[in-house]
């Protein structure tokens, strides 16, 4: 995974013509102000922090920078909550992310915070990653697994 300034302006400008895209309940047809702040303010009431205290040496290191990175723009508790799960997922947001001027991450820190998120959620949000992983086609869903057990070697198929 790459970021590259170019594509990221891309992204920027389309989920900015898109609207807030994965931040709107999946049912609706036009986000709903009211609905997007009430999902944003249940995410950040949740909790705050994750143990990471037996995760590999370097998702400890990703975490520190995710806290770090992430808490400049919004409250940590929204992304620990989030449902977001697949690396898909995470990337797209990341991208999004590194685009706030506040954020000031760079390539590096991207990969690094992708890497902790992506490994995360393998071990924390397994029933989401399973739910999420029947959802997608055959070789999406190969592809997932491929990118999770790159991070996560101990990683195992739900």
């Amino acid at each position: 995974m790459r970021f590259f300034p170019k594509q990221l302006a891309i992204l920027f400008i389309a989920s900015s013509i898109a609207g807030i895209g994965a931040l709107a309940p999946a049912h609706a047809e036009e986000p709903d102000s009211a609905a997007i702040k009430a999902h944003l303010k249940a995410l950040d009431s949740g909790p705050k922090t994750i143990g990471v205290t037996k995760y590999p040496d370097e998702q400890k290191a990703g975490y520190k920078l995710f806290a770090k990175k992430c808490s400049k723009c919004h409250t940590i508790a929204r992304p620990i909550n989030s449902d977001f799960v697949l690396p898909a997922q995470w990337q797209r947001y990341i991208k999004r992310m590194m685009f706030k001027p506040n954020s000031q991450m760079n390539d590096a820190d991207g990969k690094r915070i992708f890497r902790f998120l992506v490994y995360d959620a393998s071990v924390r949000k397994r029933e989401l990653v399973k739910k999420a992983l029947s959802s997608l086609s055959a070789g999406e869903r190969t592809e997932a697994i491929g990118k999770i057990k790159e991070i996560n070697p101990a990683f195992t198929t739900p």
